[in-house]
């Protein structure tokens, strides 16, 4: 049945950014999600954030408990609390960055937003696919505090190795190169793009990837070049099945005398971020790359020197992420193919 999705939510405005509190109880969401946290909320959960302004409007985060909204995104809850979940998945269907005027600073407003029409089901139904749908983003959830917290130990392990080494003694670049027309027929293809998006590589086809790549053929960690405020390192244990390839914004590290995850885990350190940020000093954001060579010149942590059951605990621990990425991964593309039949109603759930 089709319905309008004023008929089911409220929505209001955020406000003006708080001050930033790093150890805040509370996360704090703009239009392009969780940006820190505060020590006070402004919005009681259960809601859904939607951004308001911006390239990404209609981005949507679930909260199940209290938050602080900025005035960049709205304020969405359902009118049974109840059904709050359920109507975060039906939003997902409704295309809302579709609806947003303005060519200079898109923007959402309440009023389009309370007209848009969207497919649903019964409201015992609803309960029914939230619960099913939200195990799922629950579990894919843990697996996110588990890979956060396992990498956080292996940066601590990495940490307490005092000795230095140049990064060139612990690695050797990469430059293998491919031309489009010598992929595969599909590609895992490691960009930047993938790393944000949850670190797991996107499957494509040769077709649609219209520049040359970095071929990889073993184990490795890429080493993003773009911006090293933001450390974009990937750890690589085991490449997937398809032929894979990464982006040129990336420097490919083969690892010598370790294994990737040591490797990883010593070039995660601040310090090694801040002596990058030192190097790129004086250039504009957007154009800050790191060079090969000076990133093979840094000095960092000897992980050849951690002891044999530190270097097992390490690389447990990198497997281990490898290992929950994949199945979130999994998780998340078993979701996105029940969610739109299931919220049209042509996919329906028997009752318990």
């Amino acid at each position: 049945m089709k319905t309008r999705l004023g008929d089911h939510l409220d929505f209001s405005n955020g406000s003006a950014l708080p001050a930033r509190a790093p150890d805040g109880r509370f996360r704090v969401y703009g239009a392009n999600g969780a940006i820190g946290h505060a020590a006070q909320c402004n919005a009681r959960g259960p809601l859904i954030v939607i951004g308001r302004v911006g390239s990404n409007c209609g981005s949507l985060r679930y909260c199940p408990s209290d938050v602080w909204v900025t005035d960049n995104a709205l304020v969405c809850r359902a009118k049974d609390p109840r059904e709050t979940r359920y109507w975060h998945y039906a939003l997902h269907t409704c295309a809302l960055g579709d609806h947003r005027t303005g060519s200079g600073q898109p923007l959402l407003n309440q009023a389009t937003l309370r007209d848009v029409s969207v497919c649903s089901v019964p409201a015992l139904e609803r309960r029914r696919i939230a619960e099913l749908l939200g195990v799922l983003d629950d579990k894919i959830a843990a697996n996110q505090g588990v890979i956060e917290t396992a990498e956080s130990l292996m940066v601590a392990t990495a940490e307490a190795v005092r000795e230095y080494a140049p990064l060139s003694s612990l690695a050797a670049r990469s430059t293998a190169f491919l031309r489009p027309d010598q992929f595969d027929d599909v590609v895992a293809h490691f960009s930047l793009p993938a790393f944000d998006g949850g670190v797991t590589p996107r499957l494509a086809a040769a077709a649609a990837v219209k520049s040359g790549k970095f071929a990889l053929s073993e184990p490795c960690v890429l080493f993003a070049k773009l911006n090293p405020r933001i450390p974009r390192i990937w750890n690589v244990p085991s490449l997937p099945p398809p032929m894979a390839v990464a982006s040129t914004e990336f420097v490919v590290l083969r690892p010598v005398g370790v294994d990737t995850s040591a490797l990883w885990s010593a070039l995660r350190q601040p310090e090694v971020t801040k002596t990058l940020r030192q190097r790129v000093a004086g250039t504009s954001g957007s154009h800050q790359r790191i060079q090969p060579r000076d990133l093979l010149e840094v000095r960092v942590r000897d992980v050849r020197r951690l002891t044999p059951a530190a270097a097992r605990t390490v690389t447990g621990l990198g497997a281990l992420c490898h290992a929950r990425r994949a199945e979130s991964a999994r998780l998340s593309a078993f979701r996105d193919a029940l969610l739109p039949p299931l919220i049209s109603g042509e996919l329906r759930l028997r009752a318990p």
